[in-house]
């Protein structure tokens, strides 16, 4: 399995000028304990009473937040969701760039063997949780307007991803387990895909499936939606990332003491930031802001992604200027052509240029190379920036490491907060948000996750791996909003898939670096609706949009 990889030179400290939430320095005060879904709740400062001076900061004990994962061989990170009743524990990869909740379904026919844990092959089985249901044709998600097929009266769907992944399968309803600030369990019925069929990433990661925290509802509400309904909470979460662990906090309230580089997002599915610039040392790498247009902020993308002209300046930024003078001496053999990688140490690392991201509202955020670089194996590290291949720009997992990147729904802005993220996973740091969830309710309490159910598939009913992807049909697939189908998911070939979908996307001229997990990139769909927003259509133009697209358009 392909992994995903984030990096940034050393020598360098990048500034990102897209909305994106820097997560609090140790320095910054906060008065409550957050909870987080596989990424941690860090605790805030209390008054000491009478004293009028804070103590340290005060530990949440709640467990669930915690996220966990890699760049160099997963290339995603991934948190425990609770579910059902019993309840069952699966993996899922959490992703900003696309909406569905997704696991697979008890008795699927060509579901991977998804290796994590102790609990390899988990299924869901509708059967064995007493809460569970079938949505119906009749009667799907809202903000679904019609089930994109109907199978004995299920309502199904199908998502292609842009790196060549798909699944299918039916939607269904069933109680999930949030942890809560007091320590007790949370029971909210949601809707989510219980999946009869897995290709390309999705069948081999080793993750369970995948957990959409975008702004689209072409499936139904997202799952922090169904929460913010549920609960009142704030329309607020959190990620931060470190090496191979985080925490997330779901429905957290921005305390309004905060100092955050706030920078606005636009888009309805996407959350699209506008960059206008990226500078070197304080040096601007000069290409015009509108390569950058609509720069998307993705934990489902692994790296960073950026025009040829910025691409080009940063990747020969790397490769000419090494704190230990000859670069081609120290340089070794990736994994790909186009990874260019080193033998190091980490006090060598920090040694390469800092770098910025720019936004139009003036806000930069400040990355340095343990933000752009990624060690793909003991004492190797690699850039883990890209070319895209054409305008537009994406913002991956591995550029929020070490920040608290903050997605404030309500007021439509992100932020990045400087964090010890990996503090946070380990409950030894606060979050910089006041109050919330954690994903994993299963974890938070007295709540035990049932073993007695299907965990794992035997060799008799594993199925062989699935076939490569198919070549593109001559038009777009349908929207999320479009007539149901009964035709397959769209199948994008690897080499143009290369990098995430942008608006006019060019197929490289040779197979790169691919992007290495089945949540690498938006749905198709989501794509498309971005195009229309690039377009200029309202939501009620988008079918008109659609249908003029010529032949052969799309991601």
């Amino acid at each position: 399995q392909a992994a995903r990889h984030l990096a940034l030179p050393a020598n360098k400290v990048c500034v990102a000028m897209a909305p994106i939430v820097v997560s609090g320095p140790a320095s910054l005060n906060v008065t409550m304990v957050h909870q987080i879904t596989p990424l941690q709740f860090l605790p805030h400062p209390v008054s000491d009473a009478g004293s009028g001076r804070r103590r340290g900061r005060r530990m949440s004990t709640i467990s669930g937040w915690q996220m966990k994962g890699n760049l160099h061989t997963l290339g995603y990170f991934s948190a425990t969701v609770c579910m059902g009743t019993p309840a069952r524990q699966f993996d899922l990869i959490v992703d900003t760039g696309s909406a569905l909740t997704a696991v697979p379904c008890d008795g699927c026919p060509h579901c991977g063997v998804h290796k994590h844990g102790s609990n390899a092959g988990a299924r869901f089985s509708e059967t064995s949780s007493s809460t569970a249901a079938a949505v119906s044709c009749s009667q799907p998600p809202l903000g679904m307007s019609t089930c994109r097929q109907c199978d004995g009266g299920k309502c199904g769907y199908s998502v292609s991803y842009t790196e060549g992944s798909s699944i299918r399968g039916h939607l269904v309803l069933d109680d999930f387990w949030f942890g809560s600030e007091s320590g007790a369990q949370r029971a909210v019925r949601a809707s989510f895909g219980c999946q009869t069929y897995e290709s390309g990433l999705f069948y081999s990661q080793v993750a369970d499936g995948i957990s959409g925290f975008s702004q689209g509802q072409g499936y139904g509400p997202v799952l922090f939606d169904y929460l913010r309904t549920a609960t009142g909470c704030p329309d607020v979460f959190s990620i931060c990332l470190s090496e191979e662990s985080g925490a997330l906090v779901l429905g957290g309230s921005v305390p309004p003491s905060l100092q955050a580089g706030w920078i606005p997002y636009t888009g309805s599915t996407s959350y699209v930031i506008e960059m206008v610039d990226i500078q070197i040392d304080g040096v601007s790498v000069g290409e015009r802001e509108l390569s950058y247009r609509s720069t998307i902020l993705d934990s489902g993308t692994t790296f960073m992604y950026l025009p040829p002209a910025p691409y080009h300046s940063v990747r020969d930024q790397w490769r000419g200027h090494c704190p230990w003078g000859d670069c081609g001496s120290r340089s070794i053999k990736g994994e790909y052509p186009d990874d260019y990688c080193y033998a190091m140490n980490e006090s060598e690392l920090e040694g390469f240029a800092h770098c910025s991201l720019h936004f139009k509202n003036g806000v930069s955020i400040a990355f340095g190379p343990r933000e752009y670089a990624y060690e793909l194996r003991h004492g190797v590290w690699c850039l883990g920036v890209f070319d895209n291949g054409h305008n537009g720009a994406v913002i991956g997992a591995a550029n929020m490491r070490n920040y608290e990147v903050i997605f404030d729904r309500e007021h439509r802005r992100v932020a990045f907060v400087p964090s010890d993220c990996g503090g946070m996973s380990r409950m030894s740091h606060a979050s910089v948000l006041q109050g919330g969830y954690s994903l994993n309710g299963c974890a938070a309490g007295g709540l035990v996750a049932s073993t007695t159910a299907t965990n794992s598939v035997t060799e008799a009913t594993k199925s062989p791996p699935p076939p490569p992807p198919s070549p593109p049909p001559p038009s777009p697939p349908p929207p999320p909003h479009s007539s149901p189908s009964t035709s397959p998911p769209l199948q994008v070939p690897t080499e143009v898939s290369r990098a995430p979908p942008l608006p006019e996307p060019l197929p490289p001229p040779a197979p790169l670096h691919p992007v290495s997990a089945s949540t690498t990139t938006r749905e198709i769909g989501d794509w498309m609706a971005m195009e229309a927003e690039n377009e200029g259509l309202s939501t009620g133009k988008f079918d008109q949009f659609v249908s003029s697209l010529p032949s052969g358009k799309g991601p």
